[in-house]
């Protein structure tokens, strides 16, 4: 094994420690919350509380995929932020409850967003309906 790809393997292991360590500190955070609190976080962010625990449990999840996913498609993940934040909470949330995860990821990093539009990806048919949306509005 050479030494580049020793290192790589390296920095993997230490990115998937560094996820698992920040999933687990969030799900303790979560179990020693009252309800209430609980409640009250997952309205802050226009999520139900099971949509909360859910989103902590995801390996990869919408923080890291969905704007990868997004930007690959032509989407600025912060435009939608702006102009249509109710849309993008709810391409986070079914993200968060994606079961190909780990697949979705593979498929990014190779930088082939299509790779899963039409096979698993859930947001699949809002996010061509934002690429039609942000591709009318740069025509005008």
């Amino acid at each position: 094994m050479n030494v580049e790809r020793a290192l790589g393997l390296v920095d993997r292991l230490r990115r998937g420690w560094q996820r698992s360590m920040n999933r687990r500190r969030a799900i303790n955070e979560l179990a020693a919350s009252p309800p209430s609190e609980i409640r009250r976080l997952a309205c802050d962010v226009g999520l139900s509380s099971d949509d909360l625990r859910l989103l902590c449990r995801n390996d990869f999840g919408p923080s890291e995929l969905l704007p990868r996913r997004l930007e690959l498609a032509g989407i600025d993940p912060e435009a939608v932020r702006h102009t249509e934040p109710t849309t993008l909470r709810d391409l986070a949330r079914v993200c968060a409850s994606c079961q190909a995860s780990r697949r979705c990821a593979r498929d990014l990093a190779r930088g082939d967003a299509q790779a899963g539009m039409d096979a698993y990806c859930l947001n699949s048919a809002t996010i061509d309906a934002l690429t039609v949306s942000c591709n009318g509005r740069a025509a005008r």
